[in-house]
């Protein structure tokens, strides 16, 4: 046994997550710097755990590549709804 082992359910579950935050258009730098970055890290901690990993993936492998919102399985549909309002009325940075 290796000094590393991999974890690659988890791998993949953070692949969807990413993968899910690039379809519903939610930019997740802004998103760990909105709200104290409490909401994402939260959203990121359930996903880490999520029990629809694979679910999560064979989804994704037939969705819309672009999409309004999570799906209704998704543990974290209400936390990314409240990342995307916020990021919807978060002001712009405008360059000089």
């Amino acid at each position: 046994m290796s000094g590393f082992d991999v974890d690659t359910a988890l791998i993949r579950r953070m692949g969807n997550m990413s993968d899910m935050l690039n379809r519903i258009g939610l930019d997740p730098i802004a998103a760990s710097r909105s709200l104290d970055g409490a909401v994402l890290g939260s959203a990121v901690r359930l996903c880490e755990t999520c029990p629809a990993g694979d679910v999560c993936h064979d989804w994704l492998l037939r969705a819309a590549k672009t999409l309004y919102q999570a799906p209704p399985f998704c543990p974290n549909a209400d936390r990314f709804a409240q990342l995307l309002a916020h990021q919807a009325t978060a002001p712009t940075a405008t360059a000089v």
